[in-house]
């Protein structure tokens, strides 16, 4: 008896195992050629299907270096193959329209790992002062949102954007007020000072002449 158990149990195995590994090629063999893929090959393919290239991506010759289309308010959308799939409230790279911005310091305030710096100064005819330092170290940042809840202007907001793979970390620091914009302020807010001065100084001569 146990020599008929012991060969029944060694048939049964072998049955066991080939129905396992048949179900198995199955599988593979059914995902294969009859479902939908669900192997994306990024960026080349739409995610929809693993369809065509988009073409909306830059050749080689017209990559541009890391964060350059966060400039501004207009680059919210990221126009990517993926940018369908993403849902409403996605954290991608931070953004910032500086027309919108006041320099009132309150993002770098609230960031608790103090990556953001922004300085201002006030110039004529601009609400609140003008930035002509706006910075984010992307390599530190959490993607908390706390900079963009504080924001009164709605000046920082979350991108579509989520590439942020870079050879070098430095790139990673995003200055968003170019130099010559920075010039051009602090020489306005010079003017202010000086017209501050000499309203002043015009006061108190108005004042005796009312006297």
């Amino acid at each position: 008896m146990k020599i008929i158990k012991g060969i029944i149990g060694y048939f049964g195995n072998i049955y066991e195992s080939v129905i396992t590994i048949s179900m198995g090629m199955w599988i593979t063999f059914k995902t294969a050629f009859f479902e939908r893929k669900v192997t994306l090959q990024y960026p080349s393919h739409d995610i929809i299907g693993g369809g065509s290239k988009d073409a909306s991506l830059p050749s080689k010759k017209k990559l541009k270096p890391p964060f350059e289309p966060l400039l501004g308010a207009s680059q919210q959308i990221y126009k990517g193959p993926l940018n369908t799939q993403l849902p409403e409230r996605y954290r991608g790279l931070l953004g910032y329209d500086e027309l919108k911005c006041i320099s009132c310091l309150l993002c770098a305030q609230e960031c608790p790992i103090d990556v953001i710096r922004v300085k201002g100064v006030k110039i004529e005819g601009r609400k609140g002062k003008a930035p002509t330092t706006f910075r984010i170290d992307y390599s530190k940042c959490m993607f908390c949102g706390f900079c963009v809840e504080v924001c009164p202007t709605d000046a920082v907001f979350f991108t579509r954007r989520f590439e942020g793979a870079t050879f070098e970390c430095r790139t990673l620091i995003r200055e968003f007020i170019s130099p010559e914009l920075y010039l051009e302020r602090l020489q306005l807010a010079e003017v202010a000072k000086r017209q501050a001065i000499v309203k002043k100084v015009q006061r108190p001569k108005s004042e005796e002449k009312e006297q």
